[in-house]
């Protein structure tokens, strides 16, 4: 029969909290890393892409909806990328 402090014990050993070893966290954070230039450099493309859109928009007098939702997509993934980074750093720490 278990009584109620090990039930306790295994419960607080559970939520026991382990730095992860260096050799595993700087391999992790490199990937982490490359994958937040990679998004932004995607933003960025298609940042570039939209705004070229939104300019024959303009200067074609169609609708610019479209055009418009490009960039603020770009502008959304963006910051969203770094707003995770941002929370990976948190918890990872380094």
């Amino acid at each position: 029969m278990s009584t109620m402090s090990d039930v306790r014990l295994s419960a607080s050993e559970l939520l026991a909290y382990k730095q992860m070893p260096s050799d595993v966290l700087e391999p992790l954070m490199q990937l982490l890393n490359w994958l937040l230039w990679f998004v932004l450099l995607v933003c960025l493309a298609w940042m570039i892409l939209s705004a070229g859109r939104l300019w024959m928009a303009f200067r074609s007098d169609m609708a610019i909806n479209d055009a418009t939702h490009g960039v603020v997509m770009s502008l959304i993934g963006a910051s969203v990328a770094s707003t995770a980074s941002g929370i990976a750093l948190a918890f990872l720490p380094t």
